[in-house]
């Protein structure tokens, strides 16, 4: 006996099975929100970027007291806030991008999207607090 269902029928069938079992896996999960957040941090970390990197190399003969006196400025204090927040940012987005795509356990991929997000957090308010230290002059 031979199956008698068109084949359109039975594409359909297998790709809605294939449908449900990555549904919630990988990155057929809010993906196009992910990759504009990471276009969109990319692009505000052009200008941050750029600017970050004239700071530094204005400040590279100056000592350490001329650089705590310009990062005690209002704007170099949000500019490098926004620096380090938007490349915080992508950095997690990246790495759960990667993870989703190379950790297939799924016990694995929310460990490790767990203990990225927490690295993530600790290091977005150590760097806020030593910019905002450095600002308040404390």
């Amino acid at each position: 006996m031979s199956d008698t269902r068109p084949i359109s029928n039975s594409t359909a069938l297998r790709d809605g099975s294939v449908l449900r079992r990555v549904q919630h896996l990988g990155s057929a999960h809010g993906g196009l929100r992910e990759w504009r957040l990471q276009r969109l941090t990319a692009l505000a970390l052009i200008p941050l970027g750029l600017y970050f990197t004239a700071s530094l190399l204005q400040l590279a003969t100056s000592d350490q007291l001329t650089a705590a006196e310009w990062l005690s400025s209002p704007v170099p204090a949000l500019l490098v806030i926004l620096f380090l927040l938007a490349g915080l940012a992508h950095m997690l987005i990246g790495l759960r991008s990667v993870f989703l795509d190379y950790v297939h356990s799924r016990a694995r991929l929310l460990a490790a999207g767990l203990l990225v997000r927490a690295a993530t957090a600790v290091l977005m308010g150590a760097s806020v607090l030593a910019v905002l230290k450095l600002f308040l002059g404390r």
